[in-house]
């Protein structure tokens, strides 16, 4: 009865491991999301942590050639998979790495879980693939391609004909 039922747990661990998908890397230089934008690091920090506040991550380290935001993780799994005694709830930190180059900025962004952040015990887990990594990287393109657009021009007003009546003479 027991070597039946190992038996079936393996070939049921087996069948499921077939569906699974491999989470694959962005293909950039570094494996991970990046981007080159033509703009100065001051530039691209401000609208960064901008984006970052609206998803409700915090600034935990910045610095001139680093920007590192995280925020309490939401995923169930990662808390059930990550989470310990000390801490339940991991964190999920991304680190953004600034490289001037030039007139243009190399942005790297580095994903991951972070068990008992804030404490000498932390434990980290790389996200360089799936969903997460997809989704930081489409912000980065979106991040470039707004701030390389030049900004439209203001609209000109249409000259005021001389359709005004003639001032009064006084006398």
């Amino acid at each position: 009865m027991f070597i039946r039922n190992c038996t079936m747990a393996a070939v049921l661990a087996v069948a499921l491991a077939g569906c699974q998908t491999a989470a694959e890397a962005p293909n950039t230089a570094s494996g991970k999301p990046e981007v080159t934008i033509r703009a100065p690091t001051a530039a691209i920090k401000a609208r960064l942590l901008s984006l970052a506040m609206d998803k409700r991550f915090n600034v935990t380290k910045d610095t001139e050639y680093l920007l590192q935001v995280e925020k309490p993780s939401e995923n169930f799994g990662a808390a059930l998979l990550l989470g310990s005694k000390y801490d339940g709830i991991p964190a999920e930190r991304i680190v953004f790495t600034f490289a001037p180059i030039g007139e243009t900025t190399r942005v790297v962004a580095a994903g991951m879980f972070v068990t008992n952040p804030g404490s000498g015990f932390e434990r980290i887990t790389p996200v360089n693939g799936g969903e997460g990594a997809v989704r930081t990287q489409q912000t980065l393109d979106e991040l470039k391609a707004s701030m390389e657009t030049p900004p439209a021009p203001p609209p000109v007003a249409a000259p005021v004909a001389a359709a005004r009546k003639p001032a009064k003479p006084t006398t």
